[in-house]
């Protein structure tokens, strides 16, 4: 690791927890010289039960669920538990990388999504892990609630991530696209031309579906996804349950637009599967959902219209070599990832959230109105 004990002003940690629940990604970043460099990175676990109440809490329709339970004081608990966890992370961090909490100039934490609902009448996010917790416990400012103030603008307050490629991606010899392959699908397009503006979006599941339909039909996994899609190689792809897919009216929509598991869920799913008479084998239905999370990238990547295009890929979908080798075939180039770049695809998202806690200390500017449909630049997020 860099010495680090004169760089105190430069240093943010940024903690992110995705859609697909998996832990809590703290990246260690230095912003010297308005260079970002990743000093340090850890994946800290959140336990299954923790994992299964926020899964619950983020579905808006539960099989067996008591229409008359209130979930508010559920919400409120998961709201404190995850601050608590967030704290950890950050603690656990500090430790692993020999850093004092004197060295770091603030935390950005994205939060816990349960809600986003962008397209309301009322438009609302809604992010868990009370910051007012994470700053007790690890006495470091905190930078969160990022999203609001740009759907407060008219925006829908995501994806947030492609101002951040922006700073640190954007090239001047090719156009790109970042392929983020979280929970939820996300493609942020840099254009080479500095007069273009930049393009970005939620193109539908990534691995929110997959994991979901996995982990029910395998409980007893050790993981909590197929593994290089292994159990979708054992089926194929049911044409008739992928075009009824495809027809859903959200990847018809015209960018701005985002979304999450609350509308991609497993009961989406499942509403879709049982209108079909015939039995459909589980492993065709895996199968199915990989190749509808690959078309619906391919389709918005081609509905750009850009040519001689460098694709790079981040996030936990990064390493299902078996989706990667699939977008590559269909969009008939090498599918690659950040990591080629020099920025770790895995923690590509925690540093987004490390740079907009800068951005909000600098009272700079977070969003960009071309992705989000905002009216205006806006400073992001609120100090803890």
């Amino acid at each position: 690791m860099p010495e680090i004990s004169d760089q105190k002003q430069h240093l943010y940690i940024g903690l992110m927890s995705g859609t697909s629940i998996d832990g809590v990604d703290v990246a260690l970043v230095d912003f010297k010289e308005n260079h970002c460099e990743l000093l340090g990175a850890y994946l800290h676990p959140i336990a299954s039960n923790v994992r299964e109440a926020l899964a619950n809490i983020a579905t808006p329709k539960i099989k067996g669920q008591n229409q008359t339970e209130n979930r508010i004081e559920e919400l409120a608990e998961l709201d404190v538990i995850m601050g608590k966890i967030f704290a950890d992370s950050v603690n656990r961090a500090l430790d692993k990388f020999s850093v004092s909490q004197k060295q770091i100039l603030a935390i950005g934490s994205h939060g816990q999504t349960v809600r986003h609902r962008p397209d309301y009448n009322h438009p609302f996010t809604i992010q868990i892990g009370d910051p007012n917790i994470i700053a007790e416990k690890t006495g470091i400012s905190v930078v969160a609630d990022f999203r609001r103030a740009d759907i407060a603008a008219g925006g829908q307050g995501a994806p947030l991530a492609p101002a951040f490629h922006n700073a640190v991606l954007r090239s001047d010899i090719e156009d790109r696209i970042i392929l983020n392959l979280g929970g939820i699908a996300n493609i942020t397009l840099l254009p080479k031309d500095k007069n273009q503006s930049v393009i970005g979006f939620d193109t539908g599941p990534a691995n929110t579906l997959l994991d979901a339909w996995y982990l029910t039909h395998h409980p007893e996994s050790t993981t909590s996804f197929d593994q290089n899609s292994l159990f979708a190689q054992q089926g194929i792809v049911n044409r008739p349950l992928l075009k009824l897919l495809l027809e859903d009216p959200y990847l018809q929509l015209k960018p701005p637009k985002s979304t999450g598991r609350e509308y991609f869920s497993l009961d989406w799913l499942e509403g879709h599967i049982n209108s079909f008479s015939e039995n459909i084998p589980k492993q065709d239905i895996q199968r199915t959902l990989v190749e509808f999370t690959t078309v619906t990238i391919v389709n918005s990547i081609q509905n750009l219209s850009v040519e001689n295009i460098k694709i790079y890929a981040c996030g936990g979908g990064m390493h299902n070599s078996f989706l990667l080798n699939l977008l590559s075939e269909k969009l008939l180039t090498n599918v690659q990832t950040t990591n080629k770049l020099g920025v770790d695809g895995d923690y590509l998202e925690a540093m987004t959230f490390a740079w907009l806690a800068k951005q909000r200390i600098e009272k700079l500017p977070g969003n960009l109105p071309s992705v989000t449909g905002a009216r205006k630049l806006k400073v992001l997020g609120a100090i803890y």
